[in-house]
């Protein structure tokens, strides 16, 4: 069903009483408090919102090797399924119990013309206790209740502004956000300054402090450059399980660049140039997927210091580090010749476990 033909169905489901499952639902739009409807929606009349902030990362990099998804046809809303399922299967699966025995507790937002803005994983185990209940062992009378959405229809002039601060209010913005990738709220954070959002902005939909919304962007963007640094331009699942070198790589390198007094015990005068060799060299520590005390001790700050702060000992080790560069996969290329029909997200994502 095309966008069209959605919003015409929603707009012919609209005028009937009948349809509607609650009142009196205060919405924050455009500035103003509006109080809104909750239709009970076919799922049919619905479709999926692909770069929902629970599977940016995924869709991205699928997209990045692939080419567009489309949820409107078959097979690309069959893969978004599969993304926001494996998500979070173990959360999944309590919560698709709970909509088979209490029935949609939590309402969802959507566009006039039907694309889920917040419930895209609510909507997907809906489809998959109606669609597959053969295949999982149900009735049609024990999950016919799962055909139906129940969600507030934003108006006519939802803009993707509107849609995008809707949906980190409503999703990152509340309590299960612990429940998301990691490498989620980055993207999010990254999408959200695009569309002209401030970091005070943002912080209000999320629930933080502006002062984290800026250390996060900066992160990404030292995310970003280990990408290309290594030909995964994109390909953001290849940073699964690396949010706290990340993280710790990117205090270090603040520190170092500040001269902080963090570092007061550093025996020598490095220059911008060093730095950037450390950040290299963390880098390929990085990608040989090490962590911890292995990985902290190359460049931490603080009273015990660490290799770089000796710049005898650092030399030695860069010089080593140089002369035998720690790996422990294939190239990209390597990988793309092996295995020339498989989806290079997938790949690396594997190789990253």
């Amino acid at each position: 069903m095309d966008a069209q033909t959605r919003k015409q169905k929603l707009q012919e489901l609209i005028k009937k009483d009948s349809n509607i499952a609650m009142t009196g639902i205060p919405l924050q739009y455009k500035g103003e408090t509006r109080i809104e409807k909750v239709y009970r929606i076919p799922l049919d009349y619905l479709v999926y919102n692909k770069y929902n902030g629970r599977i940016g990362s995924e869709v991205l990099s699928y997209e990045k090797q692939n080419g567009e998804l489309n949820p409107e046809i078959d097979a690309d809303r069959e893969l978004i399924e599969r993304f926001l399922y494996e998500s979070k299967e173990d959360r999944n699966k309590t919560t698709m119990n709970s909509l088979l025995k209490n029935g949609q507790q939590r309402y969802g937002i959507v566009t006039s013309d039907g694309k889920i803005v917040d419930g895209n994983r609510r909507a997907m185990l809906l489809n998959r206790l109606f669609h597959k209940r053969d295949e999982l062992g149900y009735t049609y009378a024990e999950v016919e209740k799962c055909k139906y959405f129940l969600a507030i229809i934003l108006p006519d002039d939802a803009e993707e502004r509107d849609i995008q601060k809707l949906e980190t209010i409503y999703q990152m913005g509340e309590d299960d956000k612990l429940d998301y990738n990691p490498i989620e709220k980055y993207l999010k954070c990254k999408e959200l300054k695009r569309l002209g959002f401030s970091e005070e902005d943002i912080a209000e939909f999320m629930s933080e402090k502006p002062s984290q919304i800026k250390q996060w962007l900066r992160i990404l963007t030292l995310m970003e450059e280990y990408l290309n640094e290594y030909g995964y331009d994109g390909i953001y699942t290849r940073l699964d399980k690396t949010e706290g070198q990340f993280v710790d790589l990117e205090g270090y390198l603040d520190s170092y660049q500040k001269k902080g007094a963090n570092i007061r015990n550093v025996d020598w005068d490095y220059q911008d140039s060093d730095i950037s060799d450390l950040k290299t060299v963390c880098f390929d520590y990085i990608r040989a997927r090490y962590e911890g005390k292995e990985f902290r001790d190359i460049a931490k700050t603080g009273k015990e210091g660490s290799i770089f702060f000796y710049k005898d000992l650092w030399k030695d080790f860069l010089q080593a580090h140089i002369e035998k560069i720690p790996m422990d996969e294939e190239s990209v290329q390597e990988m793309r010749e092996k295995h020339p029909d498989e989806d290079l997200s997938m790949l690396l994502k594997v190789s990253a476990q």
